[in-house]
């Protein structure tokens, strides 16, 4: 009788994650908790080196439900000095990390512009990098802190959802001023949500199955004229409607921190998250996005977080450095 219960709780929540992650952590451990560790995937150049070392670093020193993640690094040129910073900031047993090799031939006709490079378009490539016995993987953009147990988003039960993100809160819609230019087209109602693409759970068995990457970048290479967020636009354009939400604290963005300003008032996300949602989110993140250009190591950066940047800075081989303003800017 348990047994059935539980079974059909289980499917009941794969249908509704959102509601899942409201469960309590005891609960929703019995419940979903996979045999095998988590398993991350990041992409970076070397001029994200850095960011991508506290990045992981910040992952393992809040690592609790299981004694270690499995990391796949997708190598954009990192030099072998960085790599070593890198190696020398983690502890061995708690990560179990393999380096990739992108095939950058790909991903000829993308665009890139100033803090996004064709890093950027290396997600796009995960399922054929990783092992196929591998069914789901957690991605990380380089640019963020995790300020949580990541096993508590891998224990996420992904369903028949292609991905599990958290809604873009500066382009919440695709039918957004600043959302998929070519929306109409595609034949998408105007208040499909739109996600940003730095957390992501990843459902690969679905991806392989249906060329998920292959599609993207095609449509990317057709589209160019309608891509304004990169690879971000190509997996709305292709997985809008198909994809489940997460918890928002599980990607903090810094639009949340204008909700009382009076930018927010022409959002539509204004209606939909009360003051005190809000206040949850930017009081107790799970992870920390630094989107935008003005990353927490520029001088000019006044992100609210940007200490927290530092405080797993500290904790890399790279402790004690801070930005410095450049001489020719008074």
């Amino acid at each position: 009788m348990l047994a059935n219960t539980s079974q059909l709780i289980k499917k009941v929540l794969k249908k509704f994650p959102k509601l899942a992650q409201k469960l309590p952590e005891q609960i929703a451990t019995q419940l979903f908790k996979p045999q095998e560790n988590p398993s991350i995937v990041c992409a970076a150049d070397d001029r994200y080196a850095m960011p991508l070392t506290v990045a992981v670093r910040s992952v393992l020193a809040n690592l609790k439900i299981y004694p270690q993640v499995k990391l796949f690094l997708i190598d954009g040129g990192i030099s072998p000095k960085n790599k070593e910073k890198f190696l020398q900031s983690l502890n061995p047993k708690q990560i179990d990390l393999h380096w990739l090799q992108p095939d950058r031939s790909k991903l000829t006709k993308m665009k890139v512009k100033g803090h996004v490079s064709l890093a950027s378009y290396y997600r796009l490539l995960i399922p054929e990098l990783l092992p196929d016995s591998l069914q789901k993987v957690i991605y990380l953009d380089s640019d963020l802190v995790v300020n949580a147990d990541i096993g508590k988003l891998w224990n996420i039960d992904v369903g028949d959802y292609y991905l599990l993100a958290v809604q873009d809160l500066g382009v919440p819609y695709v039918g957004c001023p600043v959302g998929l230019l070519n929306y109409q087209e595609l034949g998408y109602p105007a208040d499909y949500k739109y996600f940003n693409a730095g957390v992501l759970v990843i459902n690969l068995q679905k991806w392989r199955q249906e060329s998920i990457g292959k599609k993207v970048i095609n449509y990317i290479e057709e589209n160019l004229e309608f891509i304004r967020w990169w690879d971000q636009d190509g997996l709305n354009a292709m997985l809008a409607g198909k994809w489940g939400e997460l918890d928002y604290k599980w990607n903090q963005q810094p639009p949340i921190y204008g909700y009382g300003e009076p930018s927010w008032k022409p959002s539509p996300l204004k209606k939909e998250l009360s003051e005190e949602v809000c206040q949850d989110i930017i009081d107790n993140p799970y992870i920390v996005h630094y989107v935008t250009s003005r990353k927490p190591w520029r001088y000019d950066s006044l992100h609210p977080r940007r200490d927290l940047f530092f405080h797993y800075l500290d904790m890399t081989a790279w402790a004690g450095w801070r930005p410095e303003k450049p001489a020719n800017n008074k």
